[in-house]
């Protein structure tokens, strides 16, 4: 993987010279250089930093496939001010516009009709160091948000209690390896599509790569992950596809299964694993006598969002309402009315309508064995539609009943903390290890807001006490991100000498 990786790099850099070299020859022959000078790769890059008067370390750029576009528009621009004497912003929209073609109307045709320029009247583009920052604080946010860190919201409340909606999350992308981009030609800071329809990336696909160290860690069990959605039909391409994020409840070689909403991983209670399953919320029916509950006095004392009744009868009333552990214990001390509270559970007989497994449901699935990188899997009439998407996915063909293929990825089985209410691996099946993208370690903002109208500011009210909190206890990802800042910040001072 690593040198088709290498490979497809090179080849879109040998594309990019091309492009820049057909887009420039003229101009540079007008500023007196040889066509040996024009052809030869990085050095023709090299000769225009030093007229322009930039440090040679902005070549470094050129070593990186997504950077080293910011720096050909960046010599484009230059060029273009070069030529054109009264230029405005005008003249840089339609390089953009254009998607570069303008830079070619410049050589082909405007620099027709220029016989001679002198180089020493050339002003650089930036003319005050704030401006010369900018560049430097929009390239090294765009390295840190493929690389690094990137931030995310939580729209939904399939991790409730753990994730509210409206937290802010920044998630580390070198926890479990960096993924290296697979689309070279996308639009920065924008994950898929632009004003939710136009795709914001050109369909070029690299082949997947993760860049690995002896030291890295492994996926845990019960970990907090972000993925991409393997069922994603509108994005092919896997670093474009949906995020979410879930909890890891199963491992690559693990086997679970359901029973009366109770996960089972090997046989024990999911329970057993990790105190972190405090904040598990499930689904619950109240029942209470005479008096009925105060919602708004529930939903703003006890954090309980999602609460509503469902009928009365004879002076019973009937909630519906999602719930921890924790929030049946505070009910019962607060509200002595209630009579009783039960979890609301699908039968054995009842099948979930989106649920990939028959004749399993939310509440009662399995045992499902999760397939690791080298298993050799015998395909029967009972398991052969529960590893449809494993075959299909890995591309065995003229795979039949009896045959035995072999598994390529190692997978993994998630979910929400929110069971009830949760869209996840019980309804579409198990994460291949690519689509793996990192692990929240932080949330820096969280907003309560009206979930009917998230729109309404004049209803927002900041949860200050989740500002800034740690999602989790282990800190070796923070102290490599740390590292890369720290070289990040080496790197300027010396590209700003």
């Amino acid at each position: 993987m690593m040198y088709s990786y290498i490979l497809f790099s090179i080849i879109f850099l040998l594309i990019e010279h091309i492009i820049h070299v057909l887009g420039t020859w003229k101009l540079y022959k007008i500023m007196g250089f040889s066509l040996l000078e024009i052809i030869i790769p990085i050095y023709n890059i090299f000769i225009l930093l030093k007229l322009f008067k930039k440090s040679c370390l902005w070549i470094l750029f050129m070593c990186i496939p997504l950077t080293s576009i910011f720096l050909i528009v960046y010599l484009w621009i230059n060029l273009i001010r070069l030529f054109i004497k009264n230029i405005n912003i005008k003249h840089i929209l339609w390089l953009f516009c254009s998607c570069g073609l303008y830079i070619y109307y410049i050589n082909y045709y405007s620099s027709s009709r220029i016989k001679d320029i002198n180089l020493y009247k050339f002003k650089p583009l930036f003319k005050n160091k704030k401006e010369y920052h900018m560049v430097f604080a929009i390239i090294f946010s765009f390295l840190i948000h493929n690389y690094v860190i990137q931030p995310y919201l939580i729209p939904t409340s399939s991790m409730e209690k753990t994730l509210l909606v409206g937290d802010f999350i920044l998630v580390s992308k070198i926890h479990y390896g960096l993924r290296l981009p697979m689309t070279p030609l996308s639009i920065p800071f924008v994950h898929n599509t632009i004003f939710g329809f136009i795709k914001s990336y050109l369909p070029i696909k690299w082949p997947y790569f993760r860049i690995q160290t002896a030291e890295q860690q492994l996926i845990k069990r019960n970990a907090l992950i972000v993925f991409n959605y393997p069922k994603d039909e509108h994005h092919s391409i896997i670093d474009k596809k949906d995020n979410y994020i879930k909890r890891c409840v199963g491992l690559p070689g693990d086997i679970i299964y359901i029973n009366n909403g109770i996960l089972f991983i090997n046989h024990q209670s999911d329970e057993l694993y990790s105190k972190q399953l405090k904040y598990k919320q499930q689904c619950y029916i109240i029942k209470t006598k005479y008096i009925p509950l105060n919602l708004n006095f529930i939903k703003e004392n006890l954090s309980i969002k999602e609460i509503d009744i469902i009928g009365n009868k004879k002076n019973e009333y009937f909630y519906y309402a999602m719930l921890t552990k924790q929030n049946i214990f505070h009910i019962k001390q607060l509200c002595n009315n209630v009579f009783f509270i039960k979890p609301i559970c699908f039968t054995k007989q009842q099948i979930a309508e989106q649920s990939m497994y028959i004749p399993w449901n939310i509440d009662y699935f399995g045992p499902l064995y999760i397939p690791k990188k080298g298993d050799t899997i015998r395909l029967n009439l009972r398991n052969c539609y529960i590893y449809y998407d494993i075959i299909k996915y890995e591309q065995h063909n003229n795979i039949k009943i009896n045959n035995v293929f072999k598994v390529r990825n190692n997978y993994y089985f998630m979910m929400g903390d929110n069971r009830h209410n949760s869209f996840d691996s019980r309804y579409w099946g198990l994460v291949p290890e690519d689509h793996i993208v990192g692990q929240p370690i932080l949330i820096w903002m969280s907003i309560d807001w009206d979930r009917q109208n998230p729109l309404n500011l004049f209803k927002w009210k900041i949860r200050w006490i989740r500002i800034m909190k740690i999602i989790d206890y282990n800190h070796y990802y923070l102290s490599m991100s740390l590292i890369f800042l720290f070289i990040c910040v080496l790197i300027y001072f010396l590209f700003a000498l």
